[in-house]
């Protein structure tokens, strides 16, 4: 007896086909090498060595020779006595978001990538504005680097980099008097019109010679326990009413003396 050899039919030879090519699929896929993940091994920090309180200065932080970075967050440690942050200073590269948080000392500056735009490698840098805020020494430090690569992979940089900054104070410049326009010389309080100037010094006139004095400064009015003056200097009109005193009694002597003699001449 013969037998005959039994087809199987077409559709079970396709859907055996595409099983197989999904398997191989499937195992191609499997074998190959998953994304690389975000590379970087330091960072590096810029800032003034010294600065002066009210005056902002820049910080500028660089991750060098990194690889497929899609975000990354910076912490920068930062005395928050010594600085604060200038609102919206912060830079980072082109083609994403920026934002910084400060919480006490530590300064979190976060950039992470448009939907559309692509990894990023090479050197990275970030830029921010810090403003001094009283004088002394202030250490800036990066004190962790986490990068995330497009497939959602991290890393992390401890400790990376710091510099001190020295902080003055800002200097202050000593007021100096400025003269008011229009400024004029006032009278002495107290004194009306027609009233002696207290501060001028009195002048008395002799109506008999014409001689001027000069009271002496201080007032021309006595004090308590003294005589009144008027300050001219009398010794001479002494000396010259001795002198007449002396002469006019010279001159009764010798007339009194000549009568005498006349009359004793008569009565001989």
């Amino acid at each position: 007896m013969q037998h005959r050899l039994r087809l199987r039919p077409r559709a079970t030879i396709v859907s055996s086909t595409l099983v197989a090519a999904g398997a191989i699929g499937l195992a191609a896929l499997t074998a190959a090498p998953a994304q690389a993940a975000p590379t970087a091994t330091t960072a590096t920090i810029d800032a003034p060595s010294s600065a002066t309180v009210g005056t902002p200065f820049d910080v500028d932080l660089t991750i060098p020779a990194t690889a497929d970075v899609y975000a990354y967050e910076i912490t920068l440690d930062a005395g928050a006595d010594s600085v604060s942050y200038v609102d919206d200073s912060v830079t980072g590269p082109d083609g994403g978001f920026d934002s910084v948080e400060q919480d006490g000392d530590a300064l979190t500056i976060v950039h992470t990538r448009l939907g559309t735009s692509p990894a990023l490698g090479g050197d990275l840098a970030a830029s921010i504005g810090l403003t001094p805020t009283a004088p002394g020494s202030v250490d800036l430090a990066i004190t962790s680097i986490t990068l995330v690569g497009s497939d959602g992979t991290s890393m992390t940089l401890t400790d990376p980099a710091s510099t001190t900054i020295s902080i003055a104070a800002a200097a202050t410049a000593s007021p100096t008097a400025t003269p008011t326009p229009g400024a004029t010389a006032t009278a002495d309080p107290g004194t009306g019109a027609g009233d002696p100037d207290p501060t001028t010094t009195p002048v008395v006139s002799d109506p008999t010679t014409g001689a001027t004095a000069v009271a002496a400064p201080g007032g021309g009015r006595p004090t308590g326990g003294e005589l009144a003056w008027t300050g001219a200097d009398v010794a001479p009109w002494i000396a010259a009413s001795l002198a007449l005193l002396a002469a006019g009694g010279t001159l009764i002597t010798l007339r009194a003396r000549r009568a005498r003699r006349d009359r004793t001449g008569a009565a001989e």
